[in-house]
């Protein structure tokens, strides 16, 4: 009824990328098959969160639940000081990926695999970091892998379809099936559909609470409730003029008007050596205007007054987010 690892690790893909729902035994299965790998091989692991406080409670509960359930009766699973251990010997280290630039000397020859949990935030409680992908997760990667073959799993539950990563990657979830495959196999994502755990979840007295409801369809049918909603999701018109265009971490977008229809469309579309704008610090390149100065220039004043009014459309669901997330910034305060 669990998730079982072995399905994506069929795939051999450098990212391991796992969508759940919450319990379905995504964080257990890594650490079962990393264990396993340390025992009959000596491979260590990292376990990876954001920041240090996500370590706090989360490290010593790391081998709980394989400890209850008895998977490794025959060994002593122990943490100590953000370290893992197996019969008194190393196994694995924890990390965050604030420790980026002090851990670049740093040598972890044994490492075989990676385990970065929730890289997908939940809540407005925690952040992304500046340009985490680069900076920080990627870095922390390099770090560790050098020349060697590492394999990453990335756990999340279904939160947030804008998030550093699925930008960057240009990811996008499979409709189709559980899997999809990215940049010719090197990216692997699972969208976890166990019809059977979602059943008896739904039967527990917490699962009939929730069962019609947002939380209920994210934490037991494993939809991205934040971000599904196709209200304002349209193509833009053969006669819609492009305007001026924007960059969010380093994609273009084009913004086209259409005065006859009264509508305005973002669009991947774009026309070069227009008016181009940067939505960010590590966007703003020569030839481009930054979004501090945006809203002094008509052609934004018309695009923000018109998304206050419900006149803006969006080519997909990723783009629509995006430019809610640009909105809150400049928009709405």
């Amino acid at each position: 009824m669990f998730f079982d690892i072995h399905k994506i690790l069929s795939y051999n893909a450098l990212l391991n990328i796992l969508i759940g729902e919450r319990g379905c035994g995504k964080t257990f299965s890594c650490s079962e098959f990393c264990v396993n790998q340390f025992i009959k091989k000596g491979h260590e692991f990292i376990y990876l969160r954001r920041f240090k406080s996500d370590l706090k409670e989360s490290v010593p509960k790391f081998f709980e639940g394989l400890i209850k359930e008895n998977k490794f009766e025959n060994h002593e699973l122990k943490t100590k000081s953000n370290k893992f251990y197996i019969d008194n010997k190393l196994c694995g280290y924890a990390l965050t990926l604030t420790q980026a630039q002090s851990i670049k000397s740093s040598n972890f020859p044994k490492v075989k695999y990676i385990v970065f949990d929730e890289f997908i935030i939940e809540g407005n409680a925690q952040h992304y970091l500046q340009n985490e992908v680069e900076n920080n997760f990627l870095s922390i990667v390099e770090s560790v892998a050098r020349l060697r073959d590492v394999k990453i799993f990335m756990l999340a539950n279904s939160v947030n379809l804008l998030n550093p990563y699925f930008i960057y990657f240009n990811l996008t979830i499979p409709y189709n099936s559980d899997i999809k495959k990215f940049q010719d196999g090197l990216i692997v994502m699972q969208y976890m559909k166990n019809l059977e755990y979602r059943e008896v979840k739904r039967k527990t007295p917490f699962g009939r609470l929730v069962s019609n409801t947002n939380f209920g369809r994210y934490i037991i049918d494993n939809e991205f409730t934040e971000n599904m909603n196709k209200d304002f999701i349209e193509k833009k018109t053969g006669s819609s003029k492009f305007t001026f265009s924007f960059i969010y971490c380093n994609q273009i977008y084009g913004v086209w008007f259409d005065y006859g229809v009264g509508k305005i469309f973002v669009s991947y579309d774009y026309i070069q050596n227009g008016m181009q704008f940067a939505t960010t610090t590590d966007d703003h390149k020569p030839n481009t205007m930054f979004l501090s100065v945006a809203k002094d220039y008509n052609c934004w004043k018309v695009f923000i007054k018109n998304f206050k009014l419900g006149n803006v459309y969006y080519e997909n669901a990723k783009i629509k987010n995006i430019v809610l997330n640009i909105m809150k910034s400049i928009a709405m305060k």
